[in-house]
């Protein structure tokens, strides 16, 4: 077949297009993971243009410009994650996640997201041990990873949370445990151990911590936390004064009281049951929910600011399960509404209900990306 004028055309503008490695990168970064997975199978300049660091990079860039929200909206045998889109908040299909070699006696529980993995945890246990399994999952590119097991946990359950350096090869997960010993009269001794992603393993202690995190009915296995400015943070204690423990990525924690309510105030109007630690737009904020209004708290300059405070819609008397926000959009998730509070024009919206009704639903902000699930330290190139 003789090629035409315009074919010729077109195949010597594209071929000009994959010589200029920037400009190929820069157009393929814009894809989803689902059509990269795709591309990948075209060629080997193809597939070698999609593999190194750098275009992980690029491709988590174009991602953030995108945000989404993943949820989970009914803990089962296996986690059935969906894609909310802010404005539509629609339940979009996105992946099954059920690993190979996962334990079948408890359920999957997804606890943080970040750069496009996810965190989940699935319990272990018996009489007097409670451990679990950790895994790192890519939803998108269907990946997963079974983190080594950490140290037997006595009497109380873990507390995990995960946090993330700028670079996106590292992440740490910390866990706080206890191994049964007491602290000299003052009950158990509250160890810590760390995850790097940079080494693959567990450093087995870096001594002892302050505070174990608080249980929340809602919120199996302690495991409530939110990074926010570099620093995991998570609710301790609700009494007045409630207190946050936090770490930062060099594992150094510290100890802060939550906002004080003038004294004299009837019960449902100081802290709550009902309080949520949130990442506001960069910033760590508490989300305290009474009975017919709600306060917006912001730590700014090491003090606590009340940024907001407003009506709560009528939410049928259903329990306000999670909390999670973009930017200035704050999302509220029950146990079958969504709502959704904006902060600028302080306008409440009832949104789509989830496909199943709620049981431990999470939900977290999210964007796609290529990130293996060992955080991108084996990815080639710059």
């Amino acid at each position: 077949m003789v090629e035409t004028r315009a074919q010729h055309r077109r195949r010597v503008t594209w071929d000009g297009v994959e010589s200029d490695r920037g400009v190929f990168s820069d157009i393929l970064s814009r894809l989803s993971v689902r059509s990269i997975r795709s591309v990948k199978t075209v060629n080997k300049y193809w597939y070698g243009s999609v593999r190194d660091k750098h275009f992980a990079t690029m491709h988590l860039a174009q991602s953030r410009k995108k945000p989404t929200y993943i949820a989970c909206p009914r803990v089962d045998n296996a986690m059935n994650l969906y894609l909310l889109k802010p404005g539509k908040f629609k339940f979009q299909h996105h992946a099954t996640v059920d690993p190979p070699g996962r334990s079948a006696d408890h359920h999957m529980h997804m606890i943080a997201s970040f750069n496009g993995l996810v965190c989940c945890i699935n319990q272990l246990s018996d009489e007097y041990e409670v451990d679990y399994q950790i895994w790192i999952c890519n939803p998108s590119t269907e990946q997963t990873l079974l983190l080594p097991q950490g140290r037997p946990s006595f009497w109380t359950e873990p507390s995990i949370g995960v946090a993330y350096g700028p670079d996106i090869s590292e992440y740490k997960i910390f866990r706080i445990f206890s191994d049964g010993e007491k602290n000299a009269g003052e009950g158990l001794l509250v160890e810590c151990e760390v995850y790097s992603s940079i080494t693959g393993a567990w450093r087995r202690s870096i001594g002892s911590v302050p505070h174990l995190p608080m249980y929340n009915y809602f919120i199996p296995h302690r495991s409530g936390h939110v990074f926010v400015g570099g620093k995991i943070y998570w609710l301790v204690s609700l009494e007045d004064p409630g207190l946050i423990l936090s770490v930062d990525m060099e594992e150094r924690f510290e100890v802060m009281e939550l906002p004080h309510y003038p004294k004299g105030l009837r019960e449902e109007d100081r802290i709550t049951i009902c309080t949520y630690l949130i990442d506001l737009g960069g910033s760590l904020s508490l989300v305290v929910l009474h009975g017919e209004y709600f306060d917006i708290w912001e730590w700014k300059e090491a003090s606590w600011e009340l940024e907001e405070r407003d009506e709560l819609p009528d939410m049928d008397y259903e329990i306000v399960s999670s909390v999670t926000s973009s930017e200035k959009e704050i999302l509220f998730v029950t146990g079958s509404d969504l709502w959704t509070y904006h902060l600028n024009i302080r306008k409440w919206k009832r949104r789509d209900r989830p496909p199943t009704r709620s049981i431990y639903p999470a939900t977290f902000p999210f964007t796609e990306s290529l990130l293996p699930c060992n955080g991108g330290v084996r990815l080639e190139g710059r």
